[in-house]
């Protein structure tokens, strides 16, 4: 268990006697959650192509703020789009549930890593969603966020079966599959929540970080909602120094993309437990990293330069400062007669990491020169100086352009 998790807890306790958990459950199944048919009528939170920046990318607090990073605490507040319900539905939790009708609940935090079987979890889980319902019928709710493959519960030796087993996937398809037995339905989920620390990965393989990411969202999807990447950051990474913003760059380009990924929730705002890579200093003033979550998109391509090919064509090439972000090119022409540039064309390169503009036609004669920025979902980078300056001109074969290079800028 990361030591950030609060004690999950009914009576005092964190790890509850199966037999206890078997009366609960017995007690849940004679309950009815609504009538037939109602869990489908019930919106689920879906990604969507207006989820702001700040709500999309939060971090893990003990306090809640809204700037200059909003943050996601243990707690139920009003400001916040996920309330943190605990495993049990407390009475706060029904005060709350019955004064904001229509919120969705957390129910709880890593069972796995408490090694609460998946049948138990369900049983929980169905208990916290029919107690809250009876006090708000349009609540809505998230299973706990689950840990990625470790060694906890798992008997010594501990074998690769156990960990993807016990947690991750493997510990929420059997919670899913006996929920379905035991109450005859899928259980009402809005969002599945997941958590990836890069643990076994080695540092600075981001694609093989994403992978398992990638698996776990397809996994949500296959089974009725999207999925919340519950707490992220790379803790084994420790030695990464100034590279770290660049890994997180490239991490969150690719959840900002996936339509699967609801929200992504960082660990942490503050330092716990001896993060080396926490976002806000005791100050309050951001960290590298801090500065990177609240804003990855600051880096400016360099090393422009026109190249050509047939007539009338010109393309734009650079050197990247990040892998994180595609590219954005504007070609700016001076045509024959003329005594100024003007904008002319933009070429989208969309694939990260890419370094040249597909060609763009011109006039055989035109003068071009060119600029670049990176862009990404949110918005767009400063743009780059411009690049040197082509006239582009025939060699009168009709195949190849002749290139004169102007020192105008």
């Amino acid at each position: 268990m990361h030591p950030k998790f609060p004690q999950l807890k009914c009576g005092g306790s964190a790890l509850i006697p199966a037999a206890l958990l078997c009366v609960i459950a017995s007690a849940c199944s004679d309950q009815q959650p609504m009538a037939p048919g109602a869990d489908r009528e019930l919106p689920r939170i879906a990604r969507t192509e207006n989820v702001a920046f700040n709500k999309f990318f939060v971090a893990w607090s003990r306090n809640w703020s809204a700037s200059p990073i909003e943050t996601q605490n243990f707690s139920l507040d009003t400001r916040l789009a996920r309330q943190f319900g605990g495993l049990w539905p407390e009475q706060p939790v029904l005060d709350f549930a019955r004064a904001n009708p229509g919120r969705l609940y957390i129910n709880g935090d890593e069972p796995d890593q408490y090694c609460i079987p998946p049948y138990e979890y369900a049983g929980i889980f169905h208990h916290f969603v029919t107690t809250v319902r009876s006090v708000d019928p349009t609540a809505r709710f998230s299973p706990a966020g689950v840990a990625e493959p470790n060694d906890r519960c798992c008997p010594e030796p501990v074998e690769e079966p156990c960990r993807q087993r016990m947690h991750s996937t493997g510990y929420m398809g059997d919670f899913y599959a006996a929920y379905i037995q035991r109450f005859g339905a899928p259980p009402p989920v809005a969002e599945w929540r997941f958590h990836d620390f890069g643990l076994t990965v080695q540092p600075g393989d981001v694609a093989g970080w994403w992978a398992r990411v990638d698996q776990k969202a397809a996994w949500s999807v296959a089974h009725g909602a999207n999925m919340v990447l519950g707490a992220w950051a790379f803790h084994r990474w420790k030695d990464a120094g100034p590279h770290y913003p660049e890994y997180m760059k490239q991490a969150m380009g690719r959840l900002m993309n996936d339509t699967r990924i609801n929200q992504a929730v960082y660990w942490s705002y503050e330092s716990w437990a001896g993060e080396a890579h926490h976002l806000a200093n005791d100050d309050g003033s951001l960290t590298l990293a801090g500065r990177t979550h609240a804003n990855p998109l600051t880096d400016v391509p360099a090393g422009l330069k026109i190249v050509g090919s047939a007539d009338g064509q010109a393309s734009l090439r650079w050197k990247n400062t990040t892998a994180a972000w595609g590219a954005e090119a504007e070609f700016w022409v001076q045509a024959p007669g003329s005594n100024s540039f003007a904008y002319r064309k933009t070429e989208l390169v969309s694939s990260p990491a890419t370094t040249q503009t597909p060609f763009a036609e011109f006039n055989v004669g035109d003068l071009v020169k060119a600029r670049v920025r990176y862009y990404n979902r949110y918005g767009q980078g400063t743009w780059s100086g411009y690049s040197n300056i082509v006239q582009l001109s025939s060699t009168g074969s009709g195949k190849r352009p002749r290139f004169c290079f102007s020192l105008l800028c």
